[in-house]
Order: structure tokens, then sequence, then C-alpha cells
């Protein structure tokens, strides 16, 4: 029994004895500070996070004896509690130790370094890597300045614009090639995604004379290099995709310049152009006779169907037809009008129908006619029932 007592309290005591020398704050702090000072990187991110928690434990305990001083009208006790808060809030790290600290990191092999930049962006305010990204070009009757930045967490995943996401005029700058660590030669491609990087860092838009036919459907992806105002250029051919597209011609977005669908070739305007072929393209949908399923006899229903713009082209004065070789199916508004429908919209028709016959279960042909403006045609068939 004896024994056990005398056990118990040698556990007391070996408590007591790590209480009472347990580090304080700022003895952390200062061991934070010269592991920094002697470039030991473990030993200042272990002792930052013990003095992490320390912090915590003490900033806590003088908010509370604040609150009491307070209430007990203690004023000594009130401001001593007051300027152990002020002494707390001190041990942060400085911009010099935070410097010094990203020194030591970036040295490290690149799995340790970026889980090391990612601990001191957490604990340090003055450790934000900044991208920087310069736009600059200039030639003879232009110049071109902008710059544009981005901070984030090391390792974290930015996108480099593109060319039209900058909205550059390629007749004055040419072409966005990529993004380059120097001036003169592209490091990443334009619109590649990259990790942030651990340090500061200006990447240049690298820029090209060059002339580039583009068709996602048909597969040209022609560019010629190295042109100048007056170059002439032949266009590619399209070729008849039998798919219901209608090829209307080329665009180039960053400028708005148009070529027509029987041009030969192009002369060059300034530095260069980005071309894209242009498709008009309609789809017909869920065409239906509501609320029912079949058509009754001598009964007004509503037939409707979708129209969805499947080109890359807005649609501007559609006329929309429907007609039937059933004598019997009245169709009391056969032509509508859309007014514009933008490329990828979905527009609904609606009109009203009677069917006169007495057959049930009948098929009734049905004919949904659509032209544009420019007087390109889409026609589908569908064939809906009687009761």
């Amino acid at each position: 029994m004896k024994a056990k007592r005398f056990v118990s309290v040698l556990l007391i005591l070996a408590l007591s004895c790590t209480l009472l020398f347990a580090a304080s704050a700022q003895d952390l702090y200062q061991e934070f500070s010269a592991a920094v000072e002697n470039g030991d990187l473990d030993g200042a991110i272990n002792s930052y996070s013990d003095l992490e928690k320390r912090l915590s434990d003490e900033l806590s305990s003088a908010n509370k004896s604040m609150e009491k001083a307070f209430e007990k009208n203690n004023m000594d006790l009130y401001i001593e509690a007051r300027n152990d808060l002020r002494t707390l809030a001190g041990y942060t790290i400085t911009k010099e130790q935070s410097d010094a600290l990203l020194a030591l990191i970036v040295e490290e092999s690149p799995e340790d370094a970026l889980a090391d930049a990612t601990w001191l962006y957490g604990v340090s305010q003055y450790y934000r890597p900044r991208l920087t990204l310069d736009y600059s070009a200039s030639g003879d009757n232009y110049s071109y300045s902008y710059r544009s930045s981005v901070s984030v967490k090391p390792g974290d995943e930015v996108t480099l614009p593109d060319q039209e996401a900058i909205g550059a005029n390629s007749n004055n700058l040419g072409q966005l090639v990529g993004w380059g660590v120097t001036k003169d030669e592209a490091t990443y491609s334009a619109g590649q995604t990259i990790t942030m990087p651990l340090t500061d860092q200006t990447l240049y838009a690298i820029w090209r004379n060059a002339v580039t036919f583009k068709d996602d459907v048909s597969g040209i992806n022609e560019t010629s290099e190295n042109v100048s105002a007056g170059y002439e250029i032949t266009v590619p051919a399209v070729p008849e995709n039998g798919d219901g597209r209608v090829f209307i011609g080329w665009y180039d977005p960053t400028t708005g310049e148009f070529i027509g669908p029987e041009a030969e070739t192009y002369t060059v305007r300034g530095n260069g152009a980005q071309f894209e072929a242009l498709y008009a393209s309609l789809k017909i949908s869920n065409v239906r006779t509501l609320p029912y399923s079949t058509l009754p006899t001598n009964t007004q229903v509503t037939l409707s169907f979708n129209v969805e713009n499947t080109g890359n082209e807005d649609f501007k004065n559609l006329e929309v037809n429907i007609s039937s070789s059933d004598s019997d199916l009245s169709i009391l508004t056969d032509t509508l009008y859309f007014r514009r429908l933008p490329s990828g919209g979905i527009g609904t028709v609606s009109t009203r129908v009677v069917y006169t016959g007495t057959e049930s279960s009948r098929e009734i042909p049905l004919t949904i006619t659509i032209t544009d403006g420019d007087g390109n045609t889409w026609q589908n068939d569908f064939t809906i029932m009687s009761k």
C-alpha cells in the first residue's frame, strides 16, 4: 500500500514539474526566431507549431483576466492583462523571417518545398506569391501595354489566358503563342493550366505574326506564319459535311472580320488574324400535342416543339412553317417567327391544330420547315397519332 502511495506521489510531482517548466509563448517565440536565424527550417516549423498552441492558451487566459478584472474594477490587473495581450499579439512572423523561411523552402525538393510553402502561406501574412502577366507588345503603328496579376496558394491551379480571354486585336498584335519566363520564348501555351509558383513570377505574352484558319467540324487547322500586311493567303476549302450544318464563312472573333464561304484568298491586314469556321445549324425536337398523347376528334389541341440552335452563329429572322399532307388536320396558324435565336439557345414554338377525321390510331404526317434570313432551309418530318 505504501509503495502505491509512493508511486502516486512521484507521478504527481512529475506532472507538477512538467507544468512548472512548460515553455512560455515568449520562450517558444525566441526558440523559433533562433531557428530561423540559424537556417533550421524543420526546427522553425516545429517551434512555431508549439508556439501556436501555447499562444492559444495564454491569449485565452489573458482575455479572461481582463474580463474578470474589469468586473471587479481591478485596474492594475486589467492593465497588466491588456499588456500581456499586446505582447502575445507581437509573437508573429515578421517579413524578414518570412523571407528567410521562403529562401530555405525553395532549396528543398519539390514535394517538400510545396508542403512547407503551404504551411508558410497559412501562418505568414507576408507570404503571398504573386503571378504577374505582362501582355505588352509594340510595333510601327501600335503599342499595347497591360499587366494583370493573380495571387493564390502555392500549388493551386492557375489557367493562363488565351487570346480570346484577353480580347486582343489580332490585326494589331498577331497571335498569342503562349507565355514565357523571358520575353523571347514561350514556356507555356496560351490557355494552359499551371500550378502557382512558390515565388513571385512574371510571365510575358509571346506574340507572332500569323494567320490561322480553324474548323473543329472538318478538322481544318492551317497556320501561315511570318505574314505581314498585304500578304495573300489561300483560304482552305471546307468540305460538305452532310449533317445538316451550313457553312456560312470564316470569322475572326478578335476583330469581327468576316470572309464569305466563296472566298479563295485572303489579304492580310496588319500582323495577322485568327479565323474560325461559322456554321448555321438547327435541331427540331420534342414534338408534342398537349395535354393529349393522341389527337381527339374536333378538338383544338396545342401543338408545340423545340427549336435549338446547334451552330456557332446566331440566327436572326427565322421563319417556321408547319404543314401536313393529311387533309383532316387543320393547322390554325401555320407560320411563326423567331426574331433571334442565339448560338446554343433553345426556343419553343406553339400553335393550335384540329383533327376532323373519325379514324382512330391513324398516323398523321407533319412537316416542319425552318428558313433563316439568308434563305437556308431545314426540314424535318414527324408523325402524330389520332386517338
